[in-house]
């Protein structure tokens, strides 16, 4: 009974030290990693940073800080949140279509400009996988998966729309090009598919992508 009883409370020493263990997997899966969080409000609060969101949206979705001059954790919506900054790098809470009626609101790095009229951001994410093999012996391994998205002056600031969803493929050409229609010479290189300014849907790498983007992105900002 001693035994069961020592053995116990180490278990609990153990899970106890564990919950309160640092740890930072991507931006969307961290315990008490110090950084900052800008508000909407123009406040800017510093401290340890615990993020774990869930898959889908919810108006109570939140991360947790615990306050430089505070051992107390505290919850802040990310509705009230403009961004963070972790390890020095900045990102921004934004919400992506999942194409079937339920939205993801996840952290994207910023990759453009803070004033950029188009917003270019890259979402980081790790998956488990698993296979098997002839043998029929299992194995489970990880993989980086990177995504990007757009975000548009005007539209809602959490929006952010893949550079391969519907909003600008198929017929990049045109959907692009009628984004940016207030700047003709840029919308006419996109609409003529100039070399630089237009991407296919498919048999392209992500990195044309975003060089393409870029180059738009660019453009459109010396059209203010």
């Amino acid at each position: 009974m001693r035994n069961i009883l020592l053995s116990a409370i180490a278990t609990s020493l153990i899970l106890l030290s564990s919950c309160s263990t640092p740890y930072f997997t991507t931006v969307n899966n961290m315990r008490e990693i110090s950084g900052t969080i800008y508000l909407n409000d123009g406040r800017e609060i510093n401290g340890p940073i615990s993020n774990s969101l869930s898959t889908y949206y919810t108006s109570n979705s939140y991360i947790s800080m615990t306050e430089a001059d505070s051992k107390k954790s505290k919850k802040i919506y990310v509705s009230e949140i403009k961004g963070i900054n972790v390890r020095n790098t900045y990102y921004e809470p934004k919400r992506i279509d999942m194409g079937w009626g339920s939205d993801r609101v996840l952290f994207l790095r910023r990759l453009s400009k803070e004033n950029s009229r188009i917003g270019l951001f890259e979402l980081y994410e790790q998956h488990t996988n698993s296979s098997t093999n002839r043998r029929g012996y299992s194995s489970t391994y990880t993989t980086d998966d990177y995504s990007y998205y757009i975000t548009l002056e005007g539209h809602p600031a959490m929006e952010a729309w893949s550079l391969g969803g519907k909003h600008l493929t198929p017929n990049f050409e045109d959907k692009m090009s009628e984004l940016v229609k207030d700047c003709p010479v840029l919308a006419d290189k996109i609409h003529r598919k100039e070399k630089g300014y237009f991407y296919a849907q498919v048999s392209l790498v992500e990195e044309k992508r975003i060089e393409t983007m870029m180059n738009i992105i660019e453009a459109y900002n010396r059209c203010r």
